[in-house]
């Protein structure tokens, strides 16, 4: 689809349920038109290195999935992969029709106000729901733990990590020359970091640690109504992303505290989650952690770097500097 096309279908109100008021959110990689009683996610047609939805072959397979995948914590939430068709020459979502131009996923859409990203925001999240998105969450991790062999090199977080080092000249444009001249210096010390402790990491595999999890879990990802989280929009385009150790998965929801200025609730939450599924039994555990965190923090910042190559914005440019600034003081801690 265009961006045209899309902006039609919103123009004309040529989506499913109630009409008005609709607003369309853009991301580096979706449009998401948002409605009174649903929300229609559409892919771009894009290729990056992590991820492939250039043919509408592989959108469709991807909308499936991810419908699949969300449904094991948000089964209310993901509705349905409808089609959009040109009817009369108008782009609309969920109609039959000779030639379908994208798939939307239907999702219900959900109360914003309880965004957990807001209500931080706010001072507005309690330790008593901080203790129910641990219960939540150790349940859902113990659910889908990797049973079967896992094939697996400490090697393979650098080689994530790494694709930072693509992103040289964007980190020089908008941090400086001594930004990236400290990324030149992680270039050694992160891989003897992962090289020392690779014994455990393999030990944490063979316990029983990795999870087929969320692997985007964030503040912005997580609702918090009355009836409890909801965990939604996890990643679907490539598993590698999703399955790994619960401290890579649960690095992101703490980096994202730490970053949002709370990182007494990132505390809270690991001290609830332990309770069901010990997290730390070595003190080595402890500084995976935090390199997990600094790779967590490493994958914001590139996504904040993709979106300021699409469009220059005041607030992806503090996104930037923030995410930057804590990635350095994660690797520092190690």
């Amino acid at each position: 689809m265009t961006t045209e096309q899309l902006q039609s279908v919103l123009n004309a109100a040529a989506f499913p349920g109630a009409t008005h008021p609709a607003e369309l959110v853009e991301t580096h990689i979706s449009w998401v038109i948002l409605t009174p009683d649903f929300a229609f996610k559409i892919k771009k047609p894009v290729a990056f290195g992590f991820l492939d939805f250039s043919t509408l072959e592989k959108r469709y397979h991807f909308c499936r999935e991810e419908m699949r995948l969300n449904r094991r914590l948000a089964p209310d939430m993901y509705l349905d992969v409808l089609p959009v068709a040109l009817v009369k020459g108008q782009a609309t979502i969920g109609a039959a029709g000779p030639e379908v131009l994208d798939y939307a996923l239907q999702m219900r859409r959900m109360d914003n106000n309880r965004q957990m990203d807001l209500l931080l925001a706010k001072h507005l999240v309690s330790a008593p729901q901080l203790h129910q998105l641990a219960a939540v969450l150790a349940a859902f991790h113990r659910q889908v733990r990797l049973t079967g062999p896992v094939v697996y090199h400490p090697g393979e977080h650098w080689a994530d990590f790494a694709e930072i080092y693509r992103f040289g000249p964007d980190i020089e444009r908008w941090l400086g020359p001594p930004a990236r001249t400290r990324l030149q210096e992680w270039r050694d010390k992160l891989p003897a970091f992962l090289e020392q402790h690779s014994a455990r990491l393999i030990e944490r595999v063979r316990r029983g640690y990795w999870v087929d999890g969320h692997g985007d879990l964030h503040t912005r990802n997580i609702f918090l109504p009355e009836s409890g989280p909801v965990v939604f929009d996890c990643i679907e385009f490539n598993p590698h992303f999703r399955q790994n150790d619960i401290l890579n998965e649960l690095a992101f929801l703490c980096m994202d505290l730490d970053v949002r200025q709370q990182p007494e609730s990132g505390e809270t939450f690991l001290q609830a989650y332990d309770k069901y599924w010990p997290l730390f039994p070595l003190p080595e555990d402890r500084l995976l952690f935090l390199f997990f965190k600094a790779y967590r923090a490493s994958v914001r910042l590139k996504v904040s770097l993709l979106e300021l190559r699409q469009h220059g914005s005041p607030v992806l440019e503090t996104q930037v500097r923030l995410y930057w600034h804590w990635l350095e003081r994660y690797v520092n801690g190690i």
